[in-house]
Order: C-alpha cells, then sequence, then structure tokens
C-alpha cells in the first residue's frame, strides 16, 4: 500500500459544504446528492490546484511558507483575478474581528488579573489575623501542642 495522498482521498466536510452551497443558492432551490458530491470534488480540486499554484509563487518570491500575497497572485495567475477585490476585503474584515477578539480576551485577562490578585491579598490577610488568634496549649501532650487551638 501507498502512504501518498491521492486528491480522491481528500474531501471537505459534508456538512461545512452543504452549509455553503445553501447560503449560495436562494431558498426555494435544492441540490441533489450527486450535485453535491460533484461541487466537494470540485472544491477540492479547486483548493489543491490554488495551493500548488500559491506555491509556485512562493518559491518565485524566494520563500518556503505560503503568503497571503502568494494566494492573490496565484488566483491572478489562474485567471481569477475578479475575485482578489473581494478576498482582500473578506481577510481585512477577518484581520479587524481577530483583533478586537484578542483586544477583548486581553481585557477579560486583566481583569482576571485583578481580580485574583485582590482574593490572593484577601486571603493573605485572613491568614495573618487567623495565625495570631491562634495559641497552643502547652498543658496537652506533645502532639496536642503541635496542632494550633482557637478559642
Amino acid at each position: 500500500m501507498s502512504d501518498t495522498t491521492t486528491i480522491e482521498d481528500l474531501d471537505f466536510p459534508k456538512a461545512v459544504l452543504t452549509r455553503v452551497i445553501k447560503s449560495s443558492l436562494p431558498e426555494n432551490i435544492s441540490i441533489q446528492k450527486e450535485a453535491r458530491h460533484g461541487v466537494a470534488k470540485a472544491s477540492t480540486v479547486f483548493v489543491s490546484y490554488l495551493a500548488a499554484t500559491a506555491n509556485d509563487c512562493a518559491r518565485e518570491s524566494g520563500h518556503k511558507t505560503i503568503m497571503t500575497q502568494d494566494v492573490l497572485k496565484a488566483l491572478e495567475a489562474i485567471g481569477l483575478a475578479d475575485f482578489i477585490d473581494r478576498l482582500k476585503a473578506d481577510l481585512d474584515a477577518f484581520a479587524i474581528k481577530t483583533k478586537e477578539k484578542k483586544k477583548v480576551k486581553s481585557t477579560d485577562e486583566d481583569e482576571d488579573v485583578e481580580e485574583i490578585e485582590e482574593e490572593e491579598e484577601d486571603t493573605s490577610a485572613m491568614d495573618v489575623a487567623e495565625t495570631s488568634a491562634m495559641e497552643v496549649d502547652d498543658t496537652e501532650s506533645s502532639d496536642a501542642a503541635k496542632r494550633p487551638r482557637t478559642e
């Protein structure tokens, strides 16, 4: 058996593809199972071809990692330059959304740290008060002497 993965072995999750297909069609239109399978295979072929072309663009630019600019160049190279402006807008919106999420998460973490620090201060103050209120009874056995007694 071969360890190589072929394009026939690759599929997008059916639920995701069905959601994408349904969101692209009018409400009163349905799609046959075979047609959905055809869209799935075509999607896999398209993504593979775009990734391979983007890889070529990355190598031409002298780097090994495919970057956004390589994907945009690949779209142009395969004759889909009309999609570039829309993709750029979607990428910008994604970047803004990601920054907002990080900012909210950072703010939440800062508030959590402040709350924990306040709780630690309150706990340490209580520990000091409890320790000073404890006495050791010297009249009991040695084991008892080791145990603090509160009154």
